[in-house]
C-alpha cells in the first residue's frame, strides 16, 4: 500500500468529505477522484476530437459558416433581452 503526504488543505479537504458523510474512507474518496479524472480526459479527447474534424470539414468547405450560426443566435438572443426573457 502507497501512502502519501496530501499536504494539509488536501487532507483537510478528505477528512471533511469522510466526515460528512458522504465518502466513508480516504480510499473511496481517492478512487472517484481517479473515476472522475478519467472522464474528464475522456470529455476532453471527444471535445478534440470533434473540434478536429470541424476544422477539416471547414478546410473542405462543409459545414456551415459563421453568419449561418451566429447571426440567428445574436437575433434570437437580442429579441429575448428586449421582451426581458
Amino acid at each position: 500500500m502507497i501512502h502519501a503526504d496530501l499536504g494539509p488543505e488536501l487532507e483537510a479537504i478528505v477528512l471533511d468529505l469522510i466526515e460528512s458523510g458522504r465518502y466513508s474512507s480516504r480510499m473511496q474518496v481517492l478512487r472517484e477522484s481517479e473515476e472522475l479524472r478519467a472522464w474528464r480526459d475522456a470529455q476532453l479527447t471527444e471535445f478534440e476530437d470533434s473540434f478536429t474534424e470541424s476544422v477539416e470539414e471547414a478546410a473542405n468547405g462543409q459545414g456551415q459558416g459563421v453568419e449561418e450560426v451566429l447571426l440567428p443566435l445574436i437575433a434570437k438572443y437580442n429579441a429575448q433581452a428586449i421582451s426581458g426573457k
